[in-house]
C-alpha cells in the first residue's frame, strides 16, 4: 500500500460556521474499478481534513488487489485518530461512495468507521441550482467549469478502471501519476465547491428596488406589448452571472449585484375563485357565481349551487404573471388563474394593482423565483 500524505495553509470559499459547528471538516473520495462492491476492487482513498486554516491531505493507494483491505484499516485508523467533533463532505457519496465502503467495510466483517459521522452530500447541495445556473449535467468537473475551477486531469473515474489494470502489469509511473492525479484533484477541489453556498446566500437576500418602469416593446411577430422593466439590487455578489427564463416570457437576468426582471403583461381572459362556495350561486348562462345575497333574487331555475370548479368571476384584460408559489399578501386576495388547479397566477394589471408593485413585494417574487428554479 502507497500512503501519501501533504500538509498546506488555505481558505475556505464560505465561512465554516455555515457548515455547523465542527472542529474538523473531512472531505473524501473514493476510487473503484467498478460500481458493485461485490464485484469490484477499492483501491484508493483520498480525503482532505481542515482544521481552521490547515489542510491535512492524504491517499492510500493498493499497489496489489490484496492491499484492499490494507486501505480500509488505514482509512479507519486515521479517522479514528481524528480529535472533536467532524463533519464529513463528499460529492454523491450518499449515492456512491458510503454505500461502496459499507459494503466493503462488512465483506472484512469490520465495522463502518462513518456510521455515526455527521454528513454533508455537495451532490445534493448544489442539485436544486442545475436549471437556474444552466450548467450542462450535476458532473463535478462541470460545476467546477462553472465557478472556474481549473483541474490538469484529463480522464473521467470510468477510464481510470483500465488505467489501473495497465499499472497492475506494467508497474509505469505515469500511469500511477494519472491515478492519484485524478482522486487528488477531486478531493482538493470539494471545498472550492462550497462557493455554491454564497448562491444560496444570494437567492435569500433582502434585494433593494432600484426602478420599475412600465415599457413598449416589440413581440416576434412584431406587435406592440407591454412590459414592466424592474431593476434591483442585491447586497451580495453572484460569482458568476444567471440567467432564467420562464413558460409565462418572464426573463431574469443577474449579474454581480444587479438584477433585471423584464415583466411580460399579457392580455388575457382569467377567472378569480371565490372561496367558501356554499356562500354563492353558480349563474350557467352567464357563467359566473354571484354571492347569496345578491343571487336569491335570481329564479331558481337560472341558477345552481356553486361547486369549487365553478364558483369565479371572469375578467379581461392586462394581467402580471406570479411564480408559482409566491407568498400573498391580503391585498393580493383577487388574483386571477385559467383554472383552480393551476400553479400560475395572475394580478390585474389596474391601478389598485399597481399599488402592491413594493420593493417588498418583489422581493416576494424574486424569491418565489429562486424557489421554483
Amino acid at each position: 500500500m502507497l500512503t501519501i500524505n501533504d500538509r498546506y495553509t488555505s481558505a475556505l470559499p464560505c465561512s465554516p460556521a455555515k457548515l455547523g459547528s465542527y472542529d474538523n471538516l473531512l472531505f473524501f473520495d473514493i476510487e473503484t474499478t467498478g460500481l458493485s462492491a461485490r464485484t469490484s476492487q477499492l483501491y484508493l482513498i483520498g480525503c482532505l481534513c481542515i482544521r481552521g486554516s490547515d489542510f491535512f491531505f492524504h491517499q492510500w493507494f493498493a499497489e496489489a488487489p490484496a492491499d484492499e483491505v490494507l486501505l480500509l484499516d488505514a482509512f479507519q485508523d486515521y479517522l479514528a485518530g481524528l480529535s472533536g467533533t467532524c463533519l464529513l463532505l463528499h460529492f454523491n457519496g450518499n449515492g456512491f461512495d458510503l454505500p461502496y465502503l459499507r459494503q466493503k467495510y462488512e465483506k472484512f466483517q469490520k465495522p463502518f468507521p462513518l456510521e455515526q459521522m455527521d454528513s454533508l452530500d455537495l451532490y445534493r447541495l448544489i442539485r436544486p441550482y442545475k436549471k437556474v445556473l444552466g450548467l450542462p449535467s450535476l458532473r463535478q468537473k462541470a460545476i467546477e467549469d462553472y465557478l472556474n475551477i481549473t483541474r490538469t486531469d484529463p480522464y473521467d473515474g470510468g477510464q481510470l478502471i483500465q488505467v489501473y489494470a495497465d499499472y497492475l502489469e506494467d508497474r509505469a509511473e505515469e500511469k500511477l501519476s494519472a491515478l492519484l492525479a485524478h482522486n487528488d484533484e477531486d478531493v482538493r477541489n470539494m471545498p472550492k465547491l462550497l462557493a455554491i453556498l454564497r448562491l444560496d446566500d444570494y437567492t435569500k437576500a433582502d434585494y433593494r428596488l432600484s426602478s420599475c418602469e412600465l415599457h413598449e416593446a416589440a413581440g416576434l411577430a412584431g406587435e406592440k406589448r407591454q412590459e414592466l422593466l424592474v431593476l434591483l439590487e442585491s447586497p451580495l455578489p453572484l460569482p458568476r452571472p444567471i440567467s432564467l427564463r420562464t413558460d409565462s416570457g418572464l426573463y431574469l437576468t443577474a449579474r454581480d449585484t444587479r438584477i433585471s426582471l423584464a415583466v411580460p403583461l399579457t392580455c388575457l381572459c382569467l377567472k378569480h375563485y371565490f372561496p367558501n362556495p356554499k356562500d354563492y350561486f353558480y349563474l350557467p348562462q352567464e357563467d359566473r357565481a354571484v354571492h347569496k345575497s345578491v343571487g336569491i333574487y335570481v329564479d331558481k331555475e337560472y341558477r345552481a349551487r356553486a361547486t369549487k370548479d365553478n364558483c369565479y368571476i371572469k375578467r379581461e384584460g392586462l394581467f402580471l404573471p406570479c411564480p408559482p408559489d409566491m407568498e400573498r399578501e391580503k391585498e393580493e386576495s383577487a388574483v386571477f388563474c385559467q383554472d383552480r388547479r393551476d400553479k400560475d397566477f395572475y394580478l390585474e394589471w389596474s391601478d389598485s394593482g399597481r399599488a402592491f408593485l413594493t420593493e417588498e413585494f418583489w422581493n416576494r417574487f424574486i424569491h418565489a423565483l429562486w424557489k421554483n428554479r
